[in-house]
C-alpha cells in the first residue's frame, strides 16, 4: 500500500535523496494534457499472457539479434501505480526481469521509502530487448516495440504512470524536451497521471539527482493517497 515515508527504507542510500520535501513546480512547467502518440485504451484485445507470449517471439527490430531474454514486465497486475524505464541492461538481460541490476537496486530501495513494496506495482520498459552496450533505444527500437507498452498500461491500467528516463518520456508521451523540464508536475495522458523523472541509472552517475527524484515520487505517493482518500 501507499503511505507515508518508511523511515527503515530512507536509512538506505535512498535516504541521500531526503525525507521531507515539498517540491516547488515552476510557473513555466506546463501542467498539460499531452498529445499522445499511441492511445493504450484500444489495445484490450489480448490478455496480459498472450501478450508476454507475442513479446517472446518478436522480431520487430535489430536488437531480437544480441538479445539473450525478452525482458517483458513484472509485478502487480491490479498495481496503482507503474514504472516504465528505457531498456534491458546485462543484468536483466541475463535474468529476464527488469530493473534487477544496481538501477533497480536503487529504484526498489526508492519504492520501499515512498511506503510499499516492489510487489505492489508494476514495471516494465519501454523496449523489451537489451540495446548493445546498453546504449539508449533507437527511436526505430521504441516504435517497434511499443504497442507491448501500451498493452501493458491498457491491461493494467494504473492510476499513475511514472517515466524514468529521456526514452520512456517518447516512448509513452512522445515528447524530447529535458528532463529538467518536464520532471515535478503531473500530465494527462488518456486518463492517467503520468510523473516524468530521472532514471536511477542516471542518479547512481549524479547522486546530487536524488533530491529532485525524491520530490517527484513524494508527489506521486501524495496524488495516490489522495484518490484513496476519495
Amino acid at each position: 500500500m501507499i503511505g507515508g515515508p518508511n523511515p527503515e527504507a530512507l536509512t538506505h542510500p535512498v535516504s541521500e535523496v531526503t525525507a521531507a520535501i515539498t517540491p516547488e513546480v515552476s510557473s513555466e512547467k506546463k501542467a498539460n494534457s499531452c498529445e499522445e502518440p499511441c492511445t493504450p485504451s484500444g489495445f484490450r484485445d489480448k490478455s496480459l499472457p498472450e501478450v508476454a507470449a507475442e513479446a517472446l517471439q518478436c522480431v520487430a527490430c535489430g536488437l531480437h539479434e544480441t538479445r539473450t531474454k525478452v525482458v517483458f514486465g513484472v509485478g502487480n497486475l491490479d498495481a496503482r501505480l507503474m514504472f516504465v524505464g528505457e531498456g534491458p541492461g546485462r543484468d536483466e538481460d541475463l535474468q529476464g526481469e527488469p530493473f534487477v541490476g544496481r538501477a533497480g537496486q536503487l529504484l526498489t530501495k526508492i519504492i520501499q521509502a515512498m511506503g510499499c513494496q516492489r510487489e505492489d506495482v508494476y514495471i516494465a520498459n519501454a523496449v523489451k530487448c537489451r540495446p548493445p552496450q546498453n546504449r539508449d533505444p533507437k527511436t526505430g527500437e521504441i516504435e517497434a516495440c511499443r504497442h507491448f507498452l501500451m498493452r501493458q498500461v491498457a491491461l493494467i491500467q494504473p492510476e499513475v504512470i511514472v517515466l524514468l528516463g529521456r526514452s520512456a518520456v517518447g516512448a509513452v508521451l512522445g515528447l524530447s524536451e529535458p528532463l529538467s523540464r518536464l520532471r515535478g508536475t503531473f500530465r494527462d495522458w488518456n486518463g492517467t497521471k503520468v510523473m516524468c523523472t530521472y532514471h536511477p541509472a542516471y542518479l547512481l552517475r549524479n547522486p546530487s539527482a536524488k533530491r529532485m527524484v525524491w520530490e517527484d515520487m513524494q508527489l506521486v505517493r501524495d496524488k495516490l493517497a489522495a484518490t484513496t482518500e476519495n
